[in-house]
């Protein structure tokens, strides 16, 4: 009974921190790129929060073409983002789903989820919309190599597959030199798949493709692509520094909120840590016309390096 109230007490504060932080951290990443770019920007000008709630004040319409899968494919995109953020650790295992953390499922909701959201474009024809729609979504398509290999990579260098079999798989190596390596190439490619606005001009794009939309429909795609990127940003997070994260039946009670609270700074230092590099990435490598090719070609760079390093380290370890 206690260990399913601290599990539902987990989960939820893991849920309630993931959604909080999502349009706080895209609205930062914002004006890391601006202030890269050397525009001048203060955190109010890129606040998310407001944009959500103005959105979400405004009169609701969809467009007569496709006005059904208009009025489904938003919340159904968030249905399978918040499905896959709560089978993501942010600070700590012991969660209620965590026997069912597979990397398998995770990343197939989440690029799921991302070329889900470009058939709201798509729903209008050939319009302005449907042509931006198709772009991000054969973009997107690009990615899947990179995303199989990468999900492969930590199926092969961890036992389970599962994000809590990881971590404690982590912790119990004596030398784990030959694994971190690989996993931290998998987080990259994770990142460059996930995040699309490394891609310059994603959230003109963004825009564009949500033509379509107003109201509540439009505030829940402008949440559900801030919440996707924070979750991309997190599994890669978990990748990078697995250490990082509080095995709860490994903690004395009495040290376990310390070891919380610390988790959970330690947990936002790291996220917006890769808010800065996604902002670099947009600002200095994603800057040309070729953005799709290069980000799905830098992304199975990565999967593959992490393959050939995992490889290399059992050949030689």
């Amino acid at each position: 009974m206690v260990a399913g109230m601290q599990a539902l007490l987990l989960s939820g504060v893991h849920l309630a921190l993931m959604v909080l932080m999502a349009p706080l951290c895209a609205g930062f990443t914002l004006w890391c790129h601006r202030a890269m770019a050397g525009e001048r920007a203060s955190l109010a000008a890129v606040s998310r929060w407001g944009l959500i709630l103005r959105i979400w004040r405004q009169p609701g319409m969809r467009a007569a073409a496709g006005a059904r899968v208009t009025a489904f494919v938003p919340w159904m995109t968030l249905t399978m983002v918040v499905s896959a953020v709560a089978l993501v650790p942010s600070y700590s295992l012991g969660m209620v789903d965590e026997g069912a953390s597979d990397f398998l499922v995770i990343a197939g909701l989440l690029f799921g989820a991302q070329v889900a959201s470009c058939s709201v474009g798509l729903a209008s024809g050939q319009g302005r919309e449907g042509r931006q729609a198709a772009t991000a979504m054969t973009g997107t398509v690009l990615l899947a190599p990179a995303l199989v290999m990468a999900v492969a990579v930590v199926a092969m260098a961890v036992p389970g597959g599962t994000l809590g079999g990881m971590v404690r798989f982590m912790r119990l190596m004596d030398d784990s030199a030959g694994v971190r390596g690989p996993l931290a190439l998998a987080g990259g490619a994770f990142v460059l798949i996930g995040v699309d606005r490394v891609a310059a001009g994603m959230d003109r794009a963004f825009a564009m493709m949500t033509d379509n939309l107003a109201g509540p429909d439009r505030a829940v795609m402008v949440f559900t692509r801030d919440l996707l990127a924070l979750a991309w940003i997190t599994l890669a997070g978990d990748l990078l520094w697995p250490d990082a994260i509080v095995i709860p039946d490994g903690v004395g009670s009495g040290g376990l909120l310390a070891h919380m609270l610390l988790a959970i700074a330690l947990w936002a230092m790291r996220t917006m840590g890769l808010c800065v590099v996604v902002a670099c990435l947009r600002t200095f490598v994603m800057a040309s016309g070729q953005v799709a090719r290069l980000r799905a070609g830098l992304a199975l760079l990565c999967a593959c390096l992490a393959i050939v390093l995992l490889f290399a380290g059992r050949e030689f370890g």
